[in-house]
């Protein structure tokens, strides 16, 4: 839209055109207001977590969106040869690629690699660790991949299916970005740097890792915190 109404001016400017159509064209930032919130809560997450326990599919999917903080993208093509158990520290983990061909290795938490194994048996499929299956980490009921569109309309409609109060008020629909604001926020009230947090995500720039724990910074550097309360 910039370089729309930068072109429109220009060419009001040369005389090309006598009506100055840049001016009519409405500004495509947002207000505080108006932006979205996308925040989610460990008291949040966990909910639709414990509705899904017994349910292997949907239990799988979103403890990996919750614990790894991953793109649904990346969740999507991410491809069983892609998990190793690393000779270093002896735990799982999952190598890839996302956004803007940066690379990733992320751990994999004993609980979490559980629930990928338990998601597999139930689409009967491999359990086994091999370098050379090239089919999806998360298969579909055919055992291809997902469609990141469809798995992410997947994951919206599960979590409005389990009409938990939290999902009932919000004015929004949560989907799986929503977990990313959530890893980010999750990770700094576990004591995580800001740098690391940005680069578990992936950011290229650090303002955007600072918008999504916006709330939390803020209420960090309260004035009230500084209060001896006890002389009240």
């Amino acid at each position: 839209m910039t370089i729309l109404k930068s072109f429109m001016k220009w060419l009001h400017e040369t005389k090309y055109i006598q009506h100055p159509l840049y001016k009519e064209i409405l500004s495509t930032s947002l207000s505080e207001q108006e932006i979205p919130n996308r925040d989610l809560y460990y008291h949040e997450v966990k909910q639709p977590l414990d509705y899904y326990k017994d349910h292997p599919i949907n239990y799988g999917l979103l403890t990996m969106l919750a614990m790894k903080g991953l793109r649904v993208q990346e969740i999507a093509k991410a491809a069983w040869r892609d998990v190793y158990l690393d000779s270093l520290s002896g735990h799982y983990r999952l190598r890839g690629v996302g956004k803007g061909g940066k690379k990733f290795d992320k751990l994999l938490h004993p609980s979490l690699y559980e629930r990928i194994l338990a998601f597999r048996e139930r689409r009967h499929v491999s359990t086994a660790l091999n370098t050379s299956d090239q089919g999806p980490l998360f298969p579909t009921k055919d055992g291809g991949y997902y469609q990141y569109k469809n798995l992410s309309n997947y994951i919206v409609r599960i979590i409005e299916r389990t009409e938990l109060p939290f999902v009932k008020e919000r004015t929004d629909r949560i989907t799986p970005h929503y977990f990313r604001h959530f890893y980010a926020i999750y990770s700094r009230q576990q004591g995580a740097d800001i740098f690391l947090i940005q680069k578990e995500l992936g950011h290229s720039d650090r303002k955007t890792t600072e918008r999504y724990l916006e709330k939390i910074l803020q209420r960090e550097q309260e004035i009230g915190l500084m209060w001896k309360e006890q002389d009240f």
